[in-house]
């Protein structure tokens, strides 16, 4: 999905430039508020990558699962992306 891959391109140079919890809280709720959901569903998987990737392994699922809810919801290619990851972490069936 052409929206998706732009959204997240968008979402991690937000996500980058985010120095705190607040901030990225903030934007979250704006998101939301937006209802730009594909969007926010890359940010989740960002933020959740991330997290794994410092040996986070149940706050980067928590994301994950919550960018695969979305990106299932909205029909997004990435969702498949997203459930390997939690599969290979137990974390799907």
């Amino acid at each position: 999905m052409n929206l998706a891959r732009f959204s997240l391109v968008s979402a991690r140079a937000r996500f980058l430039s985010i120095p705190d919890f607040e901030k990225y809280n903030q934007l979250v709720l704006d998101l939301f508020e937006k209802e730009k959901f594909e969007e926010l569903a890359c940010l989740y998987l960002e933020w959740g990558k991330r997290l794994l990737a410092q040996g986070k392994l149940d706050e980067g699922c928590f994301f994950l699962t919550q960018g695969y809810v979305l990106a299932l919801e909205h029909g997004m290619e990435e969702a498949v992306g997203i459930y390997e990851i939690l599969k290979n972490r137990q974390r799907e069936d």
